[in-house]
């Protein structure tokens, strides 16, 4: 029994969270103020949301880079539907989701029934969609955003006494995250799309002879990740209480990040939607410890890249010898 816990990727990367806390609490002054840590886990939402359906993206042996791309676009097309159109901003949001979809459909289209590596495809239209957004905004930010828009990334949901430790908030956007998180485990562990996703990044020839529909799988999940793309660009622009057109300029290596450190394999095969999710806190208590002792933030990339390189190596290996992954 212990054995089989030990074993567990998960359990690995929830001893590694738990130990990193410990070790910042001790040696860096001012980590242990909870409120700030749960308060600074709200800008670790965006990335967290585009992470989960690059999971499953991952797992089929491809990848997406213009996440953030279609990020910051749909920011703009939000953004230009509330201010110059007049649109309700509950509507614009909604076309901000379905102009995500529309991205990552073409994404998926053009990968899977063109047969063009999603690698050479997701490059191209990274490059395509930063420079409508660009374009649309006249590289200009909008802002104007109305109190109630704002709330989903700046309010929080309640607020519990902990004591000593002070009063603690539960930040609106988490719950976003959370839902979608769920919904990214259940689909992962509890349906034919994660089961097929892992079939396809193991040996997609033999997927297909299992008569498994690969390219439109693949459409599905390309389709999918841009409209949480575009969930994403609505939390942005709400906590930001502004539209950028380079609003998620690097986050495709964030997204990247969060599901190699989670666990899953780089090269397909493998993935796990809670491991991502603790990848995200692994990642996310590093930055905040680091910043904490004062490391410059030019830095801190440094230490989230050997932590990636070693993970993905480490990943590999241990899949080589029939193991388990951290």
């Amino acid at each position: 029994m212990i054995q089989r816990i030990l074993a567990s990727r998960e359990t690995i990367l929830l001893f590694i969270l738990i130990s990193l806390c410990v070790v910042f609490s001790v040696l860096v002054e001012g980590f242990s103020d909870w409120v700030n840590v749960v308060e600074r886990s709200r800008y670790w939402v965006v990335p967290g949301l585009i992470a989960v359906p690059m999971t499953l993206i991952i797992a089929t042996g491809g990848i997406d880079l213009s996440v953030g791309s279609i990020l910051g676009m749909c920011g703009i097309v939000l953004g230009l539907l509330f201010r110059d159109a007049g649109w309700p901003i509950a509507l614009a949001s909604l076309a901000a989701v379905v102009t995500g979809f529309l991205a990552g459909a073409l994404n998926g289209g053009v990968s899977s029934y063109l047969q063009i590596p999603p690698l050479v495809v997701t490059l191209a239209t990274m490059a395509l969609y930063s420079g409508v957004a660009l374009a649309l905004s006249q590289a200009r930010p909008i802002g104007n955003f109305p109190a109630p828009f704002q709330w989903l990334g700046q309010g929080d949901f309640f607020q519990l006494d902990f004591g000593a430790v002070g009063d603690i908030s539960f930040p609106a956007p988490l719950l976003a995250l959370l839902v979608v998180a769920l919904f990214g485990w259940l689909i992962m562990r509890r349906s034919w799309v994660g089961r097929y996703a892992e079939c396809i990044g193991e040996n997609e020839v033999a997927a297909k002879f299992a008569a498994i529909d690969v390219r439109r799988l693949k459409w599905m999940l390309y389709a999918a990740a841009g409209a949480v793309c575009g969930i994403a660009s609505v939390f942005y622009t709400s906590l930001y209480a502004t539209a950028r057109p380079e609003a998620g300029r690097g986050m495709e290596l964030e997204a990247i990040a969060c599901v190699v450190v989670g666990g899953t394999r780089i090269s397909g095969g493998r993935g796990t939607v809670i491991g991502t999710i603790l990848g995200l806190l692994i990642i996310g208590v590093l930055r905040y410890g680091l910043e904490m002792a004062g490391i410059p933030s030019q830095r801190l990339i440094i230490f989230v890249g050997a932590l990636l390189i070693v993970t993905a190596i480490l990943n590999e290996w241990l899949s080589g010898k029939g193991g388990r992954q951290l």
